[in-house]
């Protein structure tokens, strides 16, 4: 699990980096894509703590099984408290209208997000340029890599 978090972490790091070595915005964008693309094969092929695969079990029916009772069994069981009852009293055009809004919603906070950490990057950035760093982002991404570690650390020191 560790050497995931630390591959997560450097492949993060590398993310904030690239600012610093691809000048063009179509090839960064193509440099963070294969690294998310390597994120998401890191996590994938990962084993939690029992030794299965994180994400692909070998048996498909307990994987199944797992989902339908973290979700609560919705719609397998219908009765007056299903999911069942509830859309058809709603009607599905509220039942849209809030997908909708969860949609906008989610768009919005992922922007705002975004805009956010890119202000911090920049501004942590400056700061390694003020005091004479020549790769400010490799710098700035070696702070995130280490927070992203560390926030693991001190989560698996809290369980």
């Amino acid at each position: 699990m560790r050497m995931q978090v630390a591959a997560g972490s450097a492949l993060i790091g590398a993310g904030v980096a690239v600012n610093d070595y691809v000048q063009s915005p179509v090839a960064r964008a193509v440099g963070y894509g294969s690294l998310v693309l390597s994120g998401a094969a890191v996590v994938a092929m990962g084993q939690d703590r029992s030794g299965e695969k994180y994400l692909f079990s070998a048996d498909s029916a307990t994987m199944v099984d797992q989902i339908r009772q973290e979700i609560g069994d919705l719609g397998v069981t219908p009765g007056p408290e299903s999911d069942v009852d509830a859309i058809t009293e709603r009607g599905p055009l509220v039942t849209w209208l809030l997908l909708a809004v969860f949609i906008i919603a989610f768009v919005a906070l992922v922007y705002l997000s975004v805009r956010l950490d890119l202000a911090v990057m920049k501004k942590l950035a400056g700061f390694f340029e003020k005091r004479g760093a020549s790769r400010p982002f490799t710098c700035t991404g070696m702070v995130y890599a280490a927070a992203v570690y560390a926030i693991f650390e001190l989560e698996e020191r809290t369980k």
